[in-house]
């Protein structure tokens, strides 16, 4: 959880708390007086300090809360029926001629190069 900056408006006090990264919006309670103090920016971040293997943590879980799971695998089933001779895509078609170029009369508006 990373370390968040908090300024009282009431005593004038600063002071520092460790938040989830989603309630960094939310003010916090004075340890001083109790009121509602918000949340400033007063110093930098102290990414420097933080161990390398943190750091990356942290940067993996910033990333993936809002971008959508990658599936990095084969997607098909087991029995898909489709051919997996490399992994890798063939550049030629079937029969061994280029993919644009093995069915010509099928779709007339794309050319083959």
């Amino acid at each position: 959880m990373p370390v968040y900056e908090y300024h009282c408006t009431g005593c004038d006090h600063v002071f520092e708390e460790m938040r989830s990264i989603s309630e960094y919006r939310e003010p916090m309670a004075c340890p001083i007086c109790s009121e509602s103090a918000n949340r400033v920016i007063y110093s930098a971040p102290r990414l420097s300090m933080m161990r390398t293997e943190v750091r990356r943590a942290h940067e993996r879980n910033e990333r993936s809360a809002h971008e959508p799971r990658m599936r990095r695998g084969h997607i098909c089933g087991p029995g898909c029926g489709h051919h997996h001779a490399s992994g890798k895509q063939s550049a030629e078609g079937e029969g061994g001629s280029p993919p644009m170029k093995a069915q010509p009369g099928k779709r007339p508006w794309m050319l083959g190069h």
